[in-house]
């Protein structure tokens, strides 16, 4: 153990094991999981509604103080009177992480701060708004009663947290104390907020310390926003800056996720000479493991694949039977309903479902027959090009006839109008397409271990923590050449013998569908190749089936070696055990805590 260990609070809306949307989730509890024996590890979160969930697992400790006051929420864009705010303070111990969660007293502070929904379009603002305040009376609380409990660094997890770090911020300068901080983009998302709304949320004009080129100057929160505006590139007098680009300038260390996104989106777009000097990257990481994950499949399903496919105790599941009985049975049979928690969401999915038994939230149909399995995951959002894989799907299916597409996403308030636009693509295609929308934890492994493939036709993608989890559990993937993904997957034309999937230009569902023909077809000479005793590559059944490969590099490669699709799993999983574990990328980010001050 170390003695005396660097205190480090995080701020976030997500913490995987609280409160979870999409990647952003995992990256806080794995960084904090990985680092706490290293360092004093608090996080701070609204309770999003879940306390009454978290009670029935943790020991929940209510702070000794609550937080009140008034507030005129029309600042916030909230259309209501002046109303007081409660606020009150849980903590408890998670894998030896401390947690925070900041949450409503009364009626109207319970609405926003202990809204289920993390991101509600329409109760976002006031819960950013009522969470900076929280932590502002937090920070006063230590300041009188444990200021050794104070932390030597910050670290701010995106755009929703930057208030409530500056109105600490302000507090400690009142106080002559200066706190170092973090600031990890995840994804730019570009709000833009009045000025009011930042003095509505607790935030005053005192002047607080601010690392620029020359060295830290004193800024109070107008000059922010007039520097802000000179690295506006609009041309406009005055535009409203981004809570990204006031975030970026006030911390101390600015990161993102990856090399790429750092240099063509975030320094760019946050403040280019204010911010590129403290710049840097850590990658986001993974800990799935096929062994483990296989293992766990079969502990979970083991009894309900023998039953479904009649096999005995002495039979080895394999992956072709898990595949079976994932498509022909158990997206069927799912024993609990996806998880969604927003009523809008689930009205829309309801509205779609009606008479479309291939996609809603819960059992969809089965499929009457299995196939080579493409597996899809991720937000819905225009982001992830899921379009792209509906508009290439006539083109495989003219190669590729019995191909199934098993999409599991998760939908949010945002994403309505792409929610019905999927739909009419299931209808067309019921023999070939199934929609699962929210979480599907039931078969979540269970589809990872089964695929032969796994999609990721991102239009941009800061990092994708999702190609990760495909390539520890030996899937190739076929990914966009954009962000993070041209990081983390290397593309086997380029690299044949260390190759783990094929890059494509982004929007080209030509390109997706020459990709996944070719390695479907690869896949279906190995498994021939593994079936069939005394088979060569000269037997007639084999070489019609590589003529059937569209791609030639690849075709070349499964000629020389028709086990080719085997090397590419194998070297997916031995990508992410050398370089992507949650232990590995963590270090960068402990070098980072232990150099601020």
């Amino acid at each position: 153990m170390i003695e005396n260990k660097k205190k480090v609070w995080i701020f976030s809306f997500e913490y995987a094991g609280v409160a979870k949307v999409g990647g952003l989730g995992e990256v806080p509890a794995n960084q904090a999981k990985q680092l706490a024996d290293q360092f004093d590890i608090t996080v701070f979160m609204p309770s999003h509604g879940q306390l009454e969930n978290l009670k029935t697992k943790f020991n929940l400790e209510k702070l000794p103080f609550t937080c009140v006051g008034q507030i005129n929420p029309s600042f916030s864009g909230i259309n209501e009177q002046e109303e007081s705010y409660f606020i009150s303070f849980y903590k408890f111990k998670m894998k030896n992480v401390n947690i925070i969660l900041v949450s409503g007293e009364n009626d109207f502070t319970s609405k926003y701060l202990d809204d289920k929904t993390v991101y509600n379009p329409e109760s976002i603002k006031g819960k950013i708004s009522l969470f900076s305040i929280g932590i502002q009376c937090l920070v006063e609380f230590f300041l009188e009663n444990n200021k050794k409990d104070l932390p030597e660094v910050v670290h701010l997890h995106d755009y929703h947290v930057v208030l409530p770090y500056i109105g600490m911020k302000q507090i400690l300068a009142k106080n002559s104390l200066n706190i170092a901080s973090i600031l990890t983009i995840h994804l730019l998302t570009w709000p833009r907020f009045e000025y009011n709304f930042y003095r509505a949320s607790g935030i005053d004009e005192t002047p607080i310390r601010v690392l620029l080129n020359e060295g830290f100057k004193m800024l109070n929160l107008n000059e922010i926003f007039r520097l802000s505006n000179e690295f506006n590139e609009s041309g406009d007098e005055y535009t409203i800056p981004t809570v990204e680009k006031i975030g970026a300038i006030i911390s101390d260390v600015v990161t993102t996720v990856s090399q790429s996104y750092l240099i063509s989106d975030i320094i760019p777009n946050c403040g280019k000479k204010l911010i590129e000097f403290k710049a840097d990257f850590v990658w986001d990481g993974c800990d799935w493991d096929y062994y483990e994950i296989y293992k766990k499949v079969g502990t979970i399903h083991g009894k309900e694949i023998r039953e479904f496919l009649n096999l005995s105790e002495e039979n080895e599941i394999t992956t072709i039977n898990m595949r079976k009985f994932l498509l022909e049975y158990k997206i069927g049979n799912l024993s609990q309903s996806p998880l969604i928690n927003s009523k809008s969401v689930l009205d829309t999915i309801n509205e779609i479902s009606n008479g479309n038994p291939f996609i809603k939230n819960g059992n969809i149909k089965a499929f009457s027959e299995s196939g080579p399995l493409v597996l899809t995951t991720g937000r819905v959002s225009p982001q992830k090009g899921f379009e792209i894989i509906f508009e290439a799907i006539p083109e495989v299916l003219k190669t590729v006839h019995n191909a199934k597409f098993l999409f599991l996403i998760l939908p949010t308030d945002y994403s309505l109008n792409e929610i019905k636009s999927y739909a009419h693509y299931v209808k067309q295609y019921p023999e070939n397409i199934r929609i699962i929308f929210g979480v599907a934890s039931d078969i979540f492994y269970l589809a990872h271990i089964s695929a032969d493939v796994f999609v990721s036709l991102s239009r941009w993608e800061p990092f994708g923590i999702m190609a990760l989890e495909a390539m520890a559990s030996k899937m190739p993937i076929i990914a966009s050449k954009v962000g993070g993904l041209q990081e983390t997957i290397i593309d086997v034309k380029m690299f044949p013998k260390i190759g783990t999937g094929i890059l494509i230009e982004k929007d080209n569902p030509h390109q997706f569908a020459t990709a996944l023909i070719s390695l479907l077809k690869s896949s279906e000479v190995a498994q021939h190749m593994k079936d069939s005793e005394n088979i060569t590559i000269y037997d007639i059944d084999i070489l019609n089936i590589i003529n059937q490969i569209p791609d030639e590099v690849i075709k070349s490669h499964v000629l020389l070696d028709p086990y080719y699709f085997l090397k590419i799993k194998e070297n997916c999983y031995k990508r992410v055990k050398t370089n992507f574990t949650w232990s590995i990328v963590s270090k960068k980010l402990a070098n980072l805590y232990l150099n601020l001050h």
